[in-house]
């Protein structure tokens, strides 16, 4: 009777030991295959279906804008931002399209769109947009208004931006942004898919300066 019941923990504990290596190579793979492929699937995670009708219907959002180096200016393509009061960086990756009308996005970076042509030698309008939460941006950690954003670019030069709004807007209703058109415009948006709503930051340029200053 005892060996029998040592058989039957023996055989309890090696099934859940395979169910749980099943579960983890099953998960790594689907998650391989969302970064592989730009393709969402259910219960990943690493890539999430991102809202961005409300800017859609005031720019021109095309994924293929990361690619084109006369969009950027004078001083490079981003690469990594800096937020008052983080002391990590966000990377800037490029934006990633599963198909017409739907944007994926990483849990914790900043995807860049650029709609518009440069203005004075600088990035014209900067579009970053992401998933809602607490390693991106959410209602529980807006940046303050006044305070300092810090963009690098690959050509070790670095825009500094002003804050100048956060909001909380719906994602179904076409987002303006307060832009007189004279200087650089930075627009960071993270979406909760779920509660349909937007967190924005807004930022107007103050100076470019070289990454060691």
């Amino acid at each position: 009777m005892k060996r029998l019941l040592k058989n039957t923990r023996d055989w309890t504990s090696r099934i859940i030991i395979f169910g749980v290596c099943g579960f983890i190579s099953a998960f790594l793979l689907m998650s391989g295959y969302e970064s592989i492929y730009n393709r969402s699937l259910p219960f990943v995670h690493t890539l999430d279906p991102i809202n961005l009708s409300s800017l859609s219907a005031t720019y021109g959002l095309d994924k293929g804008s990361f690619d084109n180096q006369k969009l950027f200016g004078s001083f490079g393509r981003p690469r990594t931002l800096k937020l008052p009061e983080r002391n990590s960086r966000f990377t800037v990756a490029a934006p990633i399209q599963q198909k017409d009308g739907v944007w994926l996005a990483r849990a914790n970076v900043l995807h860049l769109l650029v709609p518009e042509a440069p203005r004075d030698g600088n990035i014209g309008v900067a579009i970053l947009y992401c998933r809602e939460g607490f390693r991106t941006v959410s209602d529980q950690n807006l940046p303050k208004v006044g305070s300092n954003i810090f963009m690098d670019t690959d050509k070790d030069w670095r825009y500094v931006y002003r804050i100048s709004a956060t909001k909380i807007v719906s994602d179904s209703v076409p987002y303006v942004a307060s832009d007189a058109g004279a200087v650089s415009k930075l627009i960071i948006s993270c979406n909760d898919p779920v509660q349909h709503r937007n967190v924005v930051v807004e930022a107007n340029l103050l100076s470019v300066q070289g990454v060691d200053q």
